[in-house]
């Protein structure tokens, strides 16, 4: 810092694309500070150093942090200001704040200038003061990419690329950039493991009308595949070729790009002379609407995944009420076996939120193995999983109670379950936004008094990312709020409600959307439930429920095990049998 005139320097939890899973040679947060939290921040200034992060990971902080020398700064704990404001009022007028323009989008820069401009101070925006420093970094993943069958995809490449030119052309751009890796892999029909939870491989693309360039490290390619991207008029190029590729472009040229997703460092190699589109990326809104071949892969994926929960949740019940001594950790390994066991399995699509007791209550809760609870013939468990395969990636959750549950417990999961039947029931116009189907979910907590923080749903990846727009169901949601819900697009539904300290409850369902009726007063849509995977009869309250709420879960219960039952052994059979009879 001294060396470069800087008065602080700004360490974030973020890699060039923005991912949500950081590959290990972009942890520079978790190294400098010990702390391996998902999300947090680093400040450091010439005598005091910082991490700011949330109540999820509070106490991990505090263990990991001992000895540093670096002060816990507890986010959205009332007199704890956060980061950026913070620097702008302990630092001295006139002092420089540096950050690393790479790992940093273009909103939150435009963030960070304008409070620390208007405090008196400078952010400077190209400093690398931490690869210096890390001397043992990790080198970028080198795994090799891998085909994404057309049997899968439903879509070759030449097709989807053809699409988004055309997409350029109706925007009045020359070229389009991407750096988020999910588009980049669903266009190119590619797929990696560069990334954890995510099939995904490090990467820039850019689509021009004559051709389209691939930044990647050439390795990571086999010669059959460099073939067939060439005789698609793709072109191959270094991966960190991308600025000087950016720096090059023709004056009085176009480039579209999100704002969101690029780095502010990309950004700013583009030259003045060229145009800049901001826009949602293209392939955001080309991907997000699945085709046939897709619905139907993921419907059979469905039946595979299911069959798994099915295994899981009978296998919990079975080993907690033999006496068998179980573990939040041990049921999250043995979902991903049984998983493991169908046909196209890819890995997990996130890091499961297995959760006991008070556990279930932290609401993004991570089970490791030093942080898992044991389980006991009592309480509330709930299990959120999902997985990849080849042919559609899954996200689900269930809430089990262990015993006889308590008349708050099931008025409580009852509510939140409304909420997943009112829009799971929803028939709705052309047009209509995820944000205003959020009340729905939320109007039998509301009168109660309840809620939940995070948003009802997301938009799920085809063997790309779990958390995928850019559609959502709420306001607080990944997404883009002004897009429609239209036909083809998968989202979550997952309303819930947590008591701290003791419990949470959430039924989570993945549903597509389908056209439903047509008349004089316009074109309408519906949800089609796709999870298949029982819910918990002991914890509803019939009285809580309407007439076609009842109607509605006795027909999926019954789905459920015609589905499923011929993937089970007789005593899974057994026990799905008895756990989806009519309520």
């Amino acid at each position: 810092m001294s060396e470069n005139g800087l008065d602080s320097y700004i360490i974030p939890s973020s890699d060039p694309h923005q991912n949500e899973y950081i590959p290990p040679c972009w942890q520079f947060r978790a190294w400098i500070s010990g702390f391996t939290g998902s999300a947090g921040t680093v400040v450091v200034t010439a005598d005091k150093a910082g991490l700011w992060t949330d109540s999820r990971y509070f106490i991990q902080a505090e263990n990991q942090l001992k000895g540093s020398s670096i002060e816990l700064f507890k986010l959205k704990v009332p007199h704890t200001p956060e980061h950026i404001p913070w620097l702008a009022s302990t630092l001295k007028p006139g002092s420089k704040v540096g950050i690393d323009g790479r790992y940093f989008s273009m909103g939150m820069v435009q963030y960070m200038e304008d409070i620390l401009t208007n405090a008196g101070h400078e952010l400077i925006t190209d400093i690398d003061i931490m690869s210096p420093v890390w001397i043992d970094q990790p080198a970028l993943p080198s795994d090799p990419v891998y085909i994404h069958n057309i049997k899968f995809a439903g879509v070759t490449r030449h097709e989807k690329i053809r699409q988004v030119v055309e997409g350029m052309q109706n925007a009045g751009a020359d070229y389009h950039l991407l750096t988020t890796l999910d588009d980049i892999a669903w266009l190119l029909n590619l797929r990696g493991n560069d990334i954890s939870f995510c099939p995904l491989f490090l990467s820039f693309c850019v689509v021009g009308a004559k051709g389209t360039v691939l930044f990647i490290n050439q390795s990571k390619l086999s010669p059959s595949i460099s073939e067939l991207l060439g005789s698609d008029n793709i072109e191959i190029k270094p991966y960190e070729a991308i600025t000087s590729f950016l720096e090059n472009l023709p004056n009085g040229s176009a480039i579209l790009f999100s704002p969101e997703k690029v780095n502010y460092a990309l950004l700013q190699s583009i030259p003045t002379g060229v145009k800049k589109i901001p826009g949602m990326n293209i392939t955001t809104g080309l991907k997000a609407i699945k085709n046939k071949v897709e619905i139907d892969g993921l419907k059979q994926v469905m039946i595979k995944d299911g069959a798994a929960w099915v295994k899981t949740l009978y296998w919990i019940d079975h080993q907690v009420h033999s006496g068998v001594e179980e573990s939040e950790w041990s049921v999250a390994l043995k979902i991903a076996e049984f998983r493991a066991a169908q046909a196209e399995y890819r890995g997990e699509s996130f890091h499961p939120i297995s959760s006991y007791g008070w556990h279930g209550a932290v609401v993004h809760y991570s089970v490791t193995p030093q942080e898992s609870l044991k389980i006991f013939p009592n309480g509330i468990f709930l299990l959120d999983s999902g997985g990849h395969y080849s042919d559609g990636t899954t996200d689900t959750t269930r809430t089990v109670t262990l015993a006889e549950p308590a008349d708050q417990q099931k008025s409580d999961f009852t509510r939140a379950l409304k909420g997943t039947l009112g829009v799971s029931m929803l028939r709705f116009p052309k047009g209509t936004k995820g944000y205003q189907m959020d009340m729905i979910a939320r109007r039998s907590l509301w009168e109660a008094g309840l809620n939940y923080g995070h948003g009802t749903g997301h938009g799920v990846g085809f063997l790309l990312s779990v958390h995928e727009g850019p559609q959502t169901i709420g306001t607080s949601a990944s997404g883009y709020l002004n897009v429609s819900i239209e036909p083809g697009m998968v989202t979550t539904v997952e309303p819930a409600i947590y008591r701290e300290g003791s419990y949470g409850m959430r039924t989570e369902n993945m549903t597509l959307v389908v056209e439903d009726i047509e008349n004089e007063y316009g074109t309408f849509y519906r949800f089609e439930t796709l999870t298949l995977a029982p819910i918990d009869r002991n914890l509803i309250d019939k009285s809580l429920l309407t007439t076609s709420e009842i109607e509605w879960l006795n027909s999926y219960h019954q789905r459920v095990y015609m589905e499923l039952a011929d993937s089970l052994n007789d005593e899974e059979k057994t026990w799905l049998h008895k756990a989806t009879r009519p309520i």
